[in-house]
């Protein structure tokens, strides 16, 4: 699994109002602040582009040999996603500074999951209905466990459901003995509170992940 955005504890002392705006060519530059912020986890060479392709063999160009040159790759991918309309996502705020960030958007748009042979016997047979996924969130370690990723998840949601709704697929964490580094995918308990329902495991091992739906 590759992002390692943590989810974990806080190190501010009150829980501040947050707000929240939708990704576009006018907010990118405030992901890219989110993103390049210190111990941001993965995000600075990820770019939540891993759920964008179909496998590593999918990029343009052959996998970069280092983290440094996956982040020029990857920032510059996302952008032209971004620029193109291919990318969506909410973008949390704190007194207007971007602390948190998730990704969503239709099938289409991130395909990773419909290429792991542990998805087949779970994906929806109702092609009538339009499917969404949630795929990654991340957090400004100042603002960690002070509700940023749920007030991202309840953001995604209400996009969703301005766009036409549909049925809505993430594949949060149940369990792990790797710390919470490895949850940027989100937990069960959270979707679970957002009112999504396990349809089955997705992954094993010393992470745990489950595939959630719920319809909007």
């Amino acid at each position: 699994m590759l992002g390692k955005w943590e989810l974990g504890e806080t190190l501010t002392s009150e829980i501040p109002e947050y707000t929240s705006k939708e990704l576009s060519a006018k907010t990118w530059p405030d992901l890219a602040r989110l993103f390049e912020k210190p111990e941001i986890g993965d995000a600075w060479w990820c770019w939540c582009t891993h759920h964008h392709v179909e496998s590593y063999s999918a990029h343009e160009n052959a996998q970069p040999r280092t983290r440094a040159e996956r982040a020029v790759r990857n920032r510059r991918q996302k952008e032209k996603l971004v620029r193109n309309g291919r990318a969506h996502g909410v973008i949390v705020y704190a007194n207007q500074e971007p602390v948190g960030w998730c990704q969503y958007g239709p099938r289409e748009e991130l395909p990773r999951i419909d290429h792991s042979s542990n998805y087949r016997n779970l994906a929806p047979t109702d092609e009538k209905k339009k499917l969404w996924r949630i795929t990654c969130f991340v957090v400004d370690k100042n603002y960690r466990k002070g509700g940023v990723a749920s007030t991202a998840l309840k953001a995604v949601l209400e996009g969703i459901r301005n766009k036409g709704g549909g049925l809505v697929e993430a594949i949060p964490v149940s369990r792990t003995d790797q710390g919470s580094g490895y949850m940027y995918t989100g937990t069960v308990s959270m979707f679970q509170k957002a009112g999504f329902k396990t349809v089955g495991p997705f992954g094993t091992g010393r992470t745990t992940t489950v595939v959630m739906r719920r319809t909007i």
